[in-house]
């Protein structure tokens, strides 16, 4: 029932790679900022292993893995990506000032060679938005979100609702925020007991980039930069009572004992879950099921489409393939249910437009042959317009004869259907 056995490493190893921010981004549909975030998670654990690890002394490529990893960042984040992972490095070279360079040089060859099919299109990224003030704005944000999320205990199936706005009070997540805050500080402090320099290095250039992007960027993609650092802070949180001490850079396990020897015996170098009493056992089997909840209510809660899915929609794409659709859904559906990318997708390769029920005007839009409504109402929802097939619950509308205005639906390909929040 505590960190020594093997089933509360796997759920701590679990938690680690979906702590709460990074389950409610893959919950809404995001997935470069949750590749990302376990892109810098690993490229810190690759450098951990080949400074601290003794078996990987001395191998000249033992910095290589790093550099692949920066190198799939690349290809994912394009070059924003390399400021979490150039930040951690140049931290974690600023404090272990190692004296053989050789390995780094490799593989700093290495990331330069796998980068090169992707230098044009670095040079020519221009929607760069992480710390430019006139981006995004909030997005789908409701406001600026806690940096506490990050922590992993937050009792919301959204993240972005403030703490009381939700179905639970607001102190409990002030109560489960103060005890995460409490392990990451004392997590820290082990960590830096036990020169885990790696994963220091790597939360301050994480912890960096989220204050600038919060005083110099948006909600939105201080929002971004929170949801990469959540590994980091849960690995922190974690890590001190997993009986796995670092090994010093001079090959020596710092406590006596080694990683691979403390992990698989439990005879860690003054870990509290080995030494404390039984109430400190629990303290972080407590952590681990209550930020495990939170990242289950995140996954329970998250709305991946209509509450009454049907195939029908899809069925209309070869109608209306070469003319614009404006479909007309409920204020439910787009609001609640992600209504707009399911629609969007059902009908990629077209041109739509989607509008709710109560903004659509009376007068049907320039430019539109098609309409589609819900079955709800046999009426026409302009006048002019025929009925043209009824697939349950849709229906589809034309307008006969010539069609005046210009095209306003933009074309929906499948990458755009495709994209996340």
């Amino acid at each position: 029932a505590h960190m020594d056995g093997k089933g509360a490493l796997v759920a701590a190893a679990l938690l680690v790679g979906l702590p709460y921010l990074v389950a409610s981004y893959y919950a809404q549909g995001a997935f470069k900022e949750t590749m990302q975030a376990l892109f810098v998670l690993a490229f810190v654990l690759a450098l951990r292993e080949a400074s601290h690890n003794a078996e990987w002394r001395g191998l000249p490529l033992r910095f290589v893995p790093a550099a692949l990893i920066a190198v799939g960042s690349i290809y994912v984040y394009s070059f924003p990506g390399l400021l979490w992972l150039g930040g951690a490095l140049l931290l974690w070279l600023a404090i272990e000032r190692p004296r053989d360079l050789q390995p780094l040089l490799l593989a700093a060859v290495v990331f330069l060679v796998g980068t090169l099919p992707e230098l044009g299109r670095m040079i020519d990224f221009q929607r760069f938005e992480t710390f430019d003030p006139n981006g995004p704005g909030l997005g789908n944000l409701f406001g600026q979100i806690s940096p506490l999320e990050a922590l992993g205990i937050w009792p919301s199936g959204d993240f972005r609702v403030a703490p009381g706005d939700g179905a639970v009070p607001a102190v409990a997540y002030y109560l489960g925020a103060a005890f995460a805050a409490a392990l990451l500080s004392y997590g820290l402090s082990r960590c830096w007991k036990h020169r885990e320099t790696a994963l220091l290095a790597g939360l301050g250039a994480a912890a960096g980039l989220y204050a600038a992007a919060r005083i110099g960027g948006t909600p939105y993609t201080a929002a971004k930069a929170l949801e990469i650092s959540a590994p980091l802070a849960t690995l922190a949180i974690l890590l001190p009572w997993t009986r796995r001490p670092a090994v010093s850079p001079a090959g020596g396990a710092v406590g006596g004992t080694a990683p691979e020897e403390a992990l698989a015996t439990g005879r860690g170098g003054g870990s509290p879950a080995a030494t404390g009493p039984a109430a400190k056992r629990l303290v972080p089997v407590a952590y681990l099921a209550a930020a495990g909840a939170c990242s289950l209510l995140a996954f329970a809660n998250a709305p991946v489409g209509p509450t009454s899915y049907s195939p029908a929609l899809t069925g209309l794409r070869p109608l209306i393939a070469n003319d614009s659709t404006l479909v007309i859904a409920s204020d439910q559906l787009l609001e609640n249910e992600q209504g707009e990318r399911y629609i969007v997708w059902e009908l990629r390769g077209g041109r739509v437009c989607v509008e709710a029920e109560s903004e659509v005007d009376r007068t049907p839009p320039s430019g539109v042959r098609f309409v589609v409504t819900s079955d709800d109402s046999a009426r026409a929802p302009f006048p002019g317009f025929e009925l043209r097939r009824r697939a349950a619950p849709y229906l589809l509308w034309e307008r006969p004869g010539r069609v005046k205005g210009k095209n306003p639906c933009p074309l929906i390909a499948v990458r755009q259907a495709r994209q996340g929040p």
